[in-house]
């Protein structure tokens, strides 16, 4: 029997995309490169991206290992 991995893929990419924008929230309220509070957003911003450009990337590469 074949499974409908659908559901479970996009499961992943949901607590993926919740924990980075949790982590980077507390990353950047914590952080002491950003002075103003624009400068923490877009530090956020930019940390959020990260997590889920590098997560992306780190899946799409283990697509291939079988």
């Amino acid at each position: 029997m074949v499974a409908d991995r659908r559901g479970t893929e996009t499961m992943h990419f949901l607590v993926m995309t919740a924990f980075a924008a949790l982590t980077s929230t507390v990353l950047a309220a914590i952080t002491n490169e950003a002075e103003t509070t624009r400068e923490r957003c877009l530090y956020g911003l930019k940390t959020f991206g990260a997590f889920v450009g590098v997560g992306l990337v780190i899946s799409w590469l283990f697509y291939f290992i079988p």
